[in-house]
């Protein structure tokens, strides 16, 4: 049963497939299983940021002062951009680094004011795109996790 909760992983902002996936094989899961399950399991932090982008920062904006500056900086930012290709999105969430996941491509395409659904799915590309980048590294044997052995 806790072996199942590495999946979860996938879910956890910042942390995403770059630690699900190589968590899930040294968990003792196939690396191709890892893959098909931690990817989809991302993608359903898409929905989930929009959502929470939707309904929780918006109050907090308006209780937090500080929060709403942030904001407006970041939309008048935004708006130099707001011709942001789509594969631009897919590319920046597809990059396995830290801070360029689901959570942070959503977060872009909300400041942006990109159209929800195109970018839902440019973000999905881009999941995938780290999703096999991070599963071809760790089916290698090329990324680990340090402290973590499979036993």
């Amino acid at each position: 049963m806790i072996e199942w909760l590495v999946f979860l992983v996938s879910m956890v902002p910042f942390i995403e497939l770059r630690g699900a996936i190589p968590l899930t094989i040294i968990a003792g899961h196939s690396p191709e299983f890892a893959f098909i399950v931690c990817v989809l399991l991302n993608m359903l932090a898409i929905p989930i940021a929009f959502v929470l982008l939707d309904f929780v920062l918006p109050p907090i904006r308006r209780r937090v002062e500080l929060v709403e500056r942030m904001f407006r900086w970041a939309v008048g930012r935004a708006q130099k951009h707001r011709n942001l290709s789509l594969v631009g999105l897919a590319l920046f969430v597809g990059v396995p680094l830290p801070v360029t996941g689901a959570y942070t491509g959503a977060l872009i395409a909300y400041i942006a004011g990109l159209n929800r659904k195109r970018a839902a799915l440019a973000i999905a590309a881009g999941v995938v795109i780290a999703g096999v980048l991070i599963w071809v590294l760790a089916a290698l044997g090329i990324i680990f996790i340090r402290g973590v052995s499979p036993s």
